[in-house]
């Protein structure tokens, strides 16, 4: 599960920066929803855990299985 917590919410992250690089100044003004779609995508890399401890927990469990494999 921390897997794809991780890609997506970071997955979305990137895909609403590129949006808002191709559109300049406009990606960031009230013009388009691309700004506050960033708003509301921001806080996605929060609501279920910060990434940096999912990366944590992938990387325990990754851990423990080579161990299991040795």
């Amino acid at each position: 599960m921390s897997i794809a917590k991780t890609f997506v919410a970071e997955a979305l992250t990137r895909v609403v920066d590129r949006a808002t690089q191709m559109c300049g100044a406009m990606g960031v003004s009230e013009d388009l929803p691309i700004s506050r779609i960033m708003r509301e995508v921001r806080p996605f890399r929060i609501y279920d855990g910060p990434s940096e401890v999912h990366r944590w927990s992938i990387a325990r469990r990754a851990v423990r299985n080579a161990g299991k494999r040795a």
